[in-house]
């Protein structure tokens, strides 16, 4: 494993922790609230609207700014690049396909405890929609290893790279 893939790896962990810090405070907040009872679709919404949109609004905003990086690829002095003056909108490309199997996934966790609590077997597209994004997310690494960190799937097709700042 190259250097720069072992920093890459370093920096999600970092800002994996920061996401499960805020996910367990929501966790938390909803427990109050009794959200089990929404409908699949009402479920996809609030879980889409507190824990997807500002992860994904953190990734991009942090990656976007000047400093091109989260707190994580700070820590580890990486960043992120592009070769064009749209950096912006391949910033919002680059996370939006990093997230879409994330959002897939929260799709068929919510049918299928909608399924069980209706004491019925999931239909398939539902297994779909939970066993695809670990395959594209399994994809997703193993690119970054044979790129060495430079760069996975979502960023060759956002037109972006992984950078080391010193």
């Amino acid at each position: 494993m190259s250097k720069l893939t072992g920093y890459r790896i370093l920096a999600f962990g970092v800002d994996y922790l920061i996401i499960a810090v805020y996910a367990v405070a929501l966790f938390g907040a909803t427990t109050f609230l009794d959200v089990g009872k929404l409908s699949p679709a009402a479920g996809q919404l609030v879980g889409f609207l507190t824990l997807t949109l500002p992860v994904f609004l953190y990734f991009y905003l942090m990656e976007n700014s000047s400093r091109a990086a989260t707190v994580g690829k700070r820590v580890m002095n990486i960043s992120v690049h592009t070769d064009s003056e749209k950096s912006s909108q391949k910033v919002f490309i680059r996370n939006i396909l990093k997230f879409l199997p994330w959002e897939v996934a929260h799709v068929g966790v919510h049918w299928v405890i909608y399924y069980s609590a209706l004491d019925q077997s999931p239909p398939a597209w539902v297994w779909i929609a939970l066993i695809l994004p670990q395959v594209i997310v399994l994809g997703y690494l193993v690119s970054i290893v044979l790129s060495k960190g430079e760069s996975s799937f979502y960023d060759k097709l956002a037109s972006t790279r992984i950078e080391r700042s010193l």
